[in-house]
Order: structure tokens, then sequence, then C-alpha cells
């Protein structure tokens, strides 16, 4: 075989790329892996954001890497660890804070017991509802984690899974519900709603806002030691992928942006890099979003018009920004928990005071207006690995903020930027208030900033929302109308996160069509 002929080639070394190859790899394929950067990763690094401080770039936890891609590709064997702190099923310890003064969470929660009893000094109700919220909890993210490594499902395959028995009821309310019916039909003390109000990435008081959070629980059925803040943080997870690939024979090359994708008579054949050099292959996948890979890679004429028209209808409005510290000590938390509470027993704490709140920062996504009510999910990363330190002193925080437009209405990010900066650090020194004091050096990476640095799509860490217009067959499909040229990303099923699932099924999904070819 030439030097630049390969049985397959994967476009992007972000987690999921770089599962994709080592499951090909694994199956006797050569494989190449080019990446645009100088690392691989993607949106899954650990970087020096200030001097001697480490931090996520992007993902920030691991709470639903699937257990069967840690075994297949033996990660633990090529570096994957839990932080030894976190090894309890999740990030550690976190807690909710309310400007009342009142928190829930905390250090004193250590079982469903525990945030039961703590519930009922804010209501007698709310604190018995609570154990039918996480029976539905489980009873919802239950009937899609059957279809978590597997080909799409339709509505009607998963429809027929539940028919005849208790999740029917379910799978319909998931359907019709909005995610404030279901907060409403649980919870009536204020506080409460807005302690157990998700994430959805649509407006919380739309039908179906509730499904992409169900298939998000799907982490709940796994393993508690392969859940939480990794060993030097999240590049320890590409690193161990990479390093399984390269093992099973995976070639990866970095500094190697593709241009496009070589097609002859509607099939893929390899790939042409920025620099002119044309490499072969008689598979094509790409990690890369959707949206991009669609618009960059290939020249109109190469694509269907509805692929074309499904490019500009994919919807990318649930962005992020990414706020990085590097702190003198802990935020202050003795305004809620009193002097002496023992620092490193909260590993991250949530800053969304209402559900007034929350429907304000996703109406200000829609509007175009970068938030005017941020939503804050703060992990301090170096209680759990204190390593991220290099100097020996001082601390890490990972700050994840919703929602942000991928790009204003008006003006630039760049030009905003600083302002989004000290607007969160006013709203955690307002909870906090050593916060502003202790800062040693801080950055913002708006969606602009993350489109740049990683190469997704309006900054969209999931490359598509997860919405249910866009779930399950609906989200982008591995097999393409380009022969023999492939997707593994995020924008497939069965969603974003740092699962390895989209990498392992679209690599089974080659495998199988290579397996039908040949007999």
């Amino acid at each position: 075989m030439p030097d630049n002929q390969y049985d397959a080639i994967v476009i992007g070394a972000g987690h999921n790329g770089l599962v994709t190859s080592a499951y090909l790899a694994r199956d006797g394929l050569k494989v190449l892996v080019l990446e645009r950067l100088d690392k691989i990763g993607g949106a899954v690094t650990t970087d020096e954001f200030a001097p001697g401080y480490l931090g996520p770039m992007c993902s920030y936890v691991c709470h639903i890497l699937q257990g069967k891609v840690i075994d297949d590709l033996k990660l633990r064997e090529h570096g994957f660890e839990i932080a030894r702190h976190t090894r309890t099923g999740g990030a550690g310890r976190g807690m909710h804070p309310f400007p009342d003064g009142t928190y829930l969470g905390g250090p004193e929660v250590r079982d469903n017991l525990d945030a039961a009893n703590q519930l009922r000094k804010f209501s007698e109700s709310d604190a018995r509802r609570y154990f039918d919220w996480i029976e539905f909890w489980e009873q919802a993210s239950g009937i899609f984690q059957p279809f978590f490594l597997t080909e799409p499902p339709t509505l009607s395959d998963v429809v027929q899974s539940v028919k005849g028995t208790r999740q029917e009821e379910i799978l319909e309310k998931l359907l019709t519900w909005s995610y404030l019916d279901l907060i409403e039909d649980h919870f009536e003390h204020p506080n409460v709603q807005a302690n157990f109000m998700g994430s959805p990435e649509m407006d919380p008081a739309d039908a179906g806002s509730i499904l992409g959070q169900a298939i998000h629980r799907v982490g709940q059925f796994g393993r508690p030691e392969d859940k939480g803040i990794p060993r030097m943080s999240m590049g320890n997870i590409s690193g161990a992928m990479a390093a399984s690939a390269e093992s099973l024979g995976v070639e990866i090359r970095t500094r190697a942006p593709v241009e496009s994708v070589i097609v002859e008579d509607g099939e893929a054949k390899g790939v042409k890099l920025a620099s002119g050099e044309e490499i072969r292959s008689f598979i094509v996948v790409s990690n890369a979003d959707p949206k991009r890979t669609f618009s960059t890679l290939f020249e109109p004429e190469q694509l269907q018009p509805s692929t074309l028209k499904r490019v500009n209808t994919w919807k990318t409005r649930a962005n992020c920004v990414k706020f990085l510290a590097a702190m003198k000590e802990l935020p202050d938390l003795s305004g809620y928990l009193g002097d002496g509470y023992d620092r490193d027993a909260v590993t991250s704490i949530r800053m969304m005071p209402s559900i007034e709140y929350h429907r304000q920062s996703w109406a200000d996504c829609e509007a175009g207006i970068p938030s005017t009510a941020p939503i804050m999910h703060i992990q301090l990363t170096s209680v759990a690995e204190p390593n991220l330190v290099r100097r020996g002193e001082g601390h890490v925080m990972s700050n994840w903020v919703l929602y942000y437009p991928g790009e204003p209405n008006e003006g630039s990010y760049a030009d905003i930027r600083n302002r989004i900066g000290e607007q969160i650090i006013d709203i955690i020194d307002g909870y906090c208030p050593n916060f502003r004091d202790s800062l040693i050096e801080w950055s913002v990476q708006t969606p602009e900033d993350i489109q740049t640095r990683v190469g997704m799509t309006n900054g969209n860490i999931r490359h598509l929302d997860e919405i249910p217009s866009q779930m399950l067959s609906q989200r982008q499909p591995y097999r393409t109308e380009v022969r023999n040229f492939y997707m593994c990303g995020a924008g497939t099923h069965p969603m974003g996160e740092v699962t390895g699932a989209p990498g392992h099924n679209a690599a089974h999904a080659v495998l199988r069509d290579l397996e039908r070819i040949a007999f």
C-alpha cells in the first residue's frame, strides 16, 4: 500500500474521532487521523490558561463516558484515571446557594435521604415528592439507555420498546410536557424549583424540553469509578484515547488541516490538506460538526440540495461562555455554611437563583443578547486534582456559563469579552465576597472564541442543539449521501458530552458496511 494510501482517514482528533479510529484499527484497518491544531483532544483538553495554572478549556467533567468504550479500548491501561477525591459516582459534592442566604446541597448532603431531609426545611411536600422525581428520571433515562450504543432509533422504535409498560406514560410526558410542567408537578417552593431546573437547549416552557435531559441522564447507569474529574482534568481522557489508538496502529498527525474531501463519482476517495497534499483512502470519517463538515469540506454541487438546506436549518442556539480563574483561595461560602466549614468539602457550585432568571437567560439568547442572567456551573477543579496548580499554592475554577447566542445581534464578542468576564466576577462575588480579591488571573472564552479555537460552529459544544427535532434518528446520520463518507462527532446519535458513543457507533456502522461489501 502506498504511503499516502489508507483504509480510513478520520478528520479531527477530538475524543469521538479518536474512538472511531481505535475501533477501526482494532478491526485491522490502516487508519490516519488528521488534526488541524497542534494537539489532540478537540474540546477535551487540559491547558495552562495562566502561568502555573491548568484547567479544562471546554468540557469539564467525566459523567457519561461509556464503560464499554473504556474497556474495549483499554483506556485505564493507557492512563485514564479519575482523581481520587471524586471517585464517588459524580463530580463530588455540589451546592446551590440562593440570594436569600439559603442553599441546597453542600457538605451535609451525602445521599438521597440527606437531600430529602434538607428539602423538608423548605417544604414537607417537596421532600416527599423528591423520591418521585428520582424515580421519574430513572425510568425516563432507562427508556433510552438500551439505544445508546446502537444505530439511531426512530421515535417509533422507542415507542414500541415501552409499549404496554410503565414507561409508556413517561415517554408521553417526555414528548408533550415542558420542563416547567415537570418542575411544577413535583415541587412548590421557588428555591427548590430552581434547584431542580435543568439546562434544556430550548425554552423550558416548550413541550419536549425534557427529552434531551432524559438522554443526558443515561449516565446514572454508568459505573461510579468511571465518573468524576479525571487526573489532570479532561486532557487525561483524550490522552488515553490517543495512546490506545496508537497502540493499535493508528497514525495521528497534528497541524494537518483538511481543506476538502476528495469526491469522485459520488464516492469519497480521500482528502486534500491545506498544504496541497492529497491523501487517499477507501473510507473518510468526519469528527467535525455537521454544519462545518458540509459547508467547508465539499463543493455545493457534490451534495444534494436537501443536505445543503439542512446545513442552514440545523439549530446551534444553546451556546456557552467558558470562564477559568486562578485564585489565591477558594470562594468563601461561610455566609451560607458558617465559619470554620471545610473549604474542600464543596467541589461544585451552581448559581441560578430562580426559574424566572433561567427563562430570562434563554430569552436573551434567543434574542441574540449576551446573557443578562448568566447561569453558572462552577467547578472547583483543583479541590479534586491539586496537581493542576503547578506552583503548589492557589486554586483553579472552571465555570461553564449559559446561555449565549452564537453571534450577538449587535457588535462582536471581541468588543464585550472583558465586560462578560467582569459580570461573571461580580455575580460570583455577590455570593462569595472574597472572590474578586482572590483572583490571580482569569480568562473568558466566548462562543466565537470556542468556534475559532476548537472549530465548533457557534462554539456549540454539542455540535447541534439537543432538542426533539435533532435527537434520535433526526440527528445527523453516521452514513451520508456521499458513499464511504461518514460522520462520528457529537452531532450524531446519541448526543454531545464526553460519551465516546458517537465514535463507537460510527465505527461499527463503517465495519458493518465493509462486512456487507466483503460478502
